[in-house]
Order: structure tokens, then sequence, then C-alpha cells
């Protein structure tokens, strides 16, 4: 099957602190290899939360044609 392209752009996905919605929440340790679950802490009220298979901040990429 033959190489298909296209430009694309990054963007950065971060996730609000669901305790003061203000503060991004940062990966505060290694992911659970049997579980999924990474550890994050808000950097301003440090809240903690875990994600399942998610990590924050990160990048992601999306079509120069697709909404944000």
């Amino acid at each position: 099957m033959p190489e298909l392209k296209r430009e694309v752009k990054s963007v950065e996905v971060n996730y609000l602190c669901d305790a003061c919605g203000k503060g991004m929440m940062a990966r505060a340790g290694e992911m659970d290899r049997q579980t999924g679950e990474i550890e994050h802490r808000c950097l301003i009220c440090d809240h903690q939360q875990t994600f399942l298979w998610s990590e924050y901040p990160r990048i992601d990429y999306v079509g120069l044609d697709e909404k944000i």
C-alpha cells in the first residue's frame, strides 16, 4: 500500500484542574503498567487526579483542514 502524506499542525493539549478550575494538571508519576493510570497534580492548588492512558500536557497533531 502506498504512503499517504498530508500537512498537519501541532496543538498543545492541557487539562484544567477540576478542583480550582485555574491550574493545569501535570504528570506527577509513572504510568502503572497494569492499569494504565497516570497520576497528575495541579500546578496551582496541588489537587491530585488520575487519568487512564492520558498524559497532560501533551502535543497532538491535527490536519490543517480540521477544527481544533
